[in-house]
């Protein structure tokens, strides 16, 4: 289960996401998915992404805005956990989720 946390500076960042849920409310709902329902999230950083983009197992697609606000990951090397907010992230990937 390798999780990668891909930050909007370029660096990268593997482990395990220890956040359990996101929520992403868009036009119409918010809906809350497991990280496992999850293959990955862009957050917002235009002119690529105009807002928050999770694309689902399932293959749907959903925009809005995506919550926790921060995200803990623990690092696979050294084995600590840090807290990251999402304005610093650009993608999270949920490998184990393909």
């Amino acid at each position: 289960m390798t999780h990668i946390i891909i930050l909007r500076n370029g660096e990268t960042l593997t482990g395990q996401v220890t956040t359990r849920e996101f929520s992403i409310k868009t036009s119409y709902a918010e809906l809350t998915f497991k990280k496992n329902e999850i293959v990955h999230i862009h957050f917002e950083n235009p002119p690529q992404f105009t807002q928050d983009e999770m694309l689902l197992l399932t293959s749907d697609v959903l925009k809005g805005v995506v919550s926790p606000a921060t995200i803990t990951i623990k690092l696979e090397t050294s084995g600590q956990t840090i807290k990251l907010s999402k304005d610093k992230i650009h993608t999270v990937m949920f490998l184990d989720s393909v």
